[in-house]
């Protein structure tokens, strides 16, 4: 079952009735031409309906075609100025005697393994429908509302949630309390079979002085 995704209003029911309402009705080529006018009013009210529909779908398509334009031209430029600038390294390059150079460089390994880390022919500019999803989305949590159930004050918790050295501090605090809880246990035990040890050597002693 198709979908109805735009529906386009009847040119008849756009039209306008006084214009063949008012006309005498004993006259019918005055009929006739009052139903046409109001008929091309209808059309024209069409016509601004798919207007404004058209506008809805080509939103900012100007505006998109004049950036990537001037992208174009800017790459155009570019193009023309490694043009300007390669014989020169070409030169340099064939000039020289010795490529053993050539083998031991990274250079075979350029192409496989690129890193793009910045554009490095088109510019950085966004696309529209980026830049909408980006003004659109919601600011930052209000987080000093928060504040009056923190014992440090005002401004305590944007500080907590946003300062990077926070989230370097916690774990580093946890890891140092797992770390030493091994070496509390560890020196309870020590503390246990010396405990041990002397209750051993006490009951041998008593032992012995029973015995004489």
């Amino acid at each position: 079952m198709p979908l109805t995704r735009y529906q386009i209003r009847n040119e008849y029911a756009l039209a306008d009735s006084e214009l063949y309402r008012a006309a005498d009705r004993d006259d019918p080529e005055a009929l006739l031409e009052g139903v046409a006018v109001a008929g091309l009013v209808g059309v024209l009210r069409q016509l601004g309906d798919l207007a404004e529909f058209a506008a809805q779908i080509f939103h900012d398509l100007h505006e998109e075609v004049m950036a990537m334009a001037a992208r174009g031209h800017g790459l155009m430029a570019r193009v023309q100025q490694l043009e300007a600038e390669f014989p020169s390294i070409e030169k340099a390059f064939l000039s020289q005697t010795n490529h053993s150079s050539f083998f031991s460089g990274a250079g075979v390994d350029w192409h496989p393994n690129l890193r793009t880390e910045q554009n490095l022919i088109s510019s950085g500019d966004m696309p529209r429908f980026v830049m909408d999803s980006y003004e659109e989305c919601r600011g930052p949590p209000q987080l000093f509302h928060l504040d009056k159930f923190d014992v440090a004050g005002a401004g305590a918790c944007l500080k907590r949630y946003t300062d990077p050295s926070f989230f370097k501090i916690e774990p580093l605090s946890s890891e140092i309390a797992r770390v030493g809880t091994p070496r509390e246990k560890k020196n309870r035990k020590v503390k246990k079979k010396g405990s041990r040890w002397r209750n051993g050597e006490t009951q041998e002693a008593t032992l012995s002085s029973h015995a004489k």
